[in-house]
């Protein structure tokens, strides 16, 4: 069977590319004949190791060198440059004569020229961004102007997804909403990269709480920063470690400052080895406003790392058992995250266990389990 992926790039260093990495990778060994076609790779290497069976083409087309354009331009363009996408996409997709294309909820503004693709292979559309963020009326419902064109952007997108055979998404929350839109849906979650030896994880007190994820608005780390404030007096010898890069790292590390905690939160650069961070500390925490499905909680779960969470859409709700892997707060309560912060840290014992807990959880996220609803779904197309 071939199978072939489309991607904006194996650039940036995040939860999305290590797993389509993993699925890759997984396939290839199976002996599945898999391409990676990207169109804004460039010249950036792969951030993660990918299979060298795996056929990996970019078509060069970078749609973000439009954004420094004016709007008169960057409409212009964008025309000219969904008409180069789709001659050279078809080109190799004719070459490469798939049996399967895949694609994500990242590449929704060419998701239209993907579904109307001359091809016999049956495509699907991955959905990786929570599907009420997604949509182009949300950022614009509050301008009349701005809202109209976005909800004629929507229904064209819209009827677009419909024409996939299948929409896989990675919770049942977000599955609900995507049913409003297409009837071909299914759920499976991503798998984790690694299960480390039981032996490789601690059982000690570390006094590390872990963070990980783009320094953006949606990750919420703004609220972190906030709860942790107002517990700090009665955790002293504690801290936290954020990994991630974005837009909000100036802002983070002004109000990190602003409330006294430079000696206690640390913002670290994204790394590949994050397994290795997870080992390193003693719970995780995601302050997340929403989420496609949240890959850290499974990620740190099968490190042994309890977590305590936002309830927010969607991920959280999915893998967390409250009181038994894991604390679930209010969602956008920085005083109840604060509380469950501080329970976690005061109670070892149930720690220790919610971790032990978290371990057997994170094992129905295996790659060996993932990858057979996969290959499941492609025998069933």
């Amino acid at each position: 069977m071939k199978i072939v992926y489309i991607l904006k790039s194996m650039a940036p260093i995040g939860g999305l590319e290590r797993v389509m990495c993993d699925k890759m990778n997984y396939l290839v060994e199976h002996g599945y004949d898999v391409s990676l076609i990207t169109y804004e790779q460039g010249r950036h290497p792969l951030v993660f190791n990918i299979d060298g069976r795996v056929r990996c083409i970019d078509i060069d087309v970078r749609f973000f060198r439009l954004y420094n354009l004016s709007i008169i331009k960057r409409v212009f363009y964008t025309f000219c440059y969904r008409i180069m996408f789709r001659k050279r996409l078809q080109c190799v997709i004719s070459e490469l004569s798939p049996d399967v294309i895949i694609t994500t909820t990242y590449s929704m503004p060419v998701v239209d020229i993907i579904a109307s693709l001359s091809t016999k292979a049956k495509k699907i559309l991955e959905s990786h961004v929570a599907f009420f963020i997604m949509r182009k009326t949300h950022a614009y419902r509050k301008n009349f102007i701005l809202g109209f064109l976005a909800k004629m952007y929507d229904n064209h997108m819209g009827r677009s997804v419909s024409k996939f055979e299948c929409l896989v998404s990675l919770t049942r929350g977000d599955a609900n909403d995507w049913l409003s839109l297409t009837s071909k849906v299914v759920v499976i979650p991503n798998p984790v990269t690694l299960y480390p030896e039981a032996d490789s994880i601690h059982s000690g007190d570390l006094h590390r709480i872990i963070c990980v994820g783009r320094l953006s608005e949606q990750k919420g780390f703004d609220m972190l920063i906030d709860a942790f404030s107002l517990i700090k007096n009665q955790c002293e010898d504690w801290h936290i470690d954020i990994f991630g890069s974005g837009e909000e790292e100036i802002k983070l590390k002004r109000r990190i400052i602003e409330k006294g905690l430079h000696n206690q939160i640390i913002i670290h650069a994204p790394i590949s080895t994050v397994y290795d961070e997870y080992k390193k500390s003693d719970f995780l925490v995601l302050s997340s406003r929403y989420e496609g499905f949240g890959l850290v909680l499974t990620e740190a779960s099968a490190c042994g790392l309890p977590i305590v969470s936002f309830r927010c859409k969607y991920g959280p709700e999915d893998i967390i058992k409250h009181g038994f892997n894991g604390l679930l707060v209010e969602n956008g309560n920085i005083y109840d995250m604060a509380e469950k912060i501080l329970w976690m840290i005061k109670h070892k014992k149930e720690r220790l266990q919610m971790g032990i807990n978290a371990r057997d959880i994170a094992a129905n996220y295996r790659k060996d389990i993932i990858m057979q609803q996969w290959i499941k779904l492609f025998e069933s197309l």
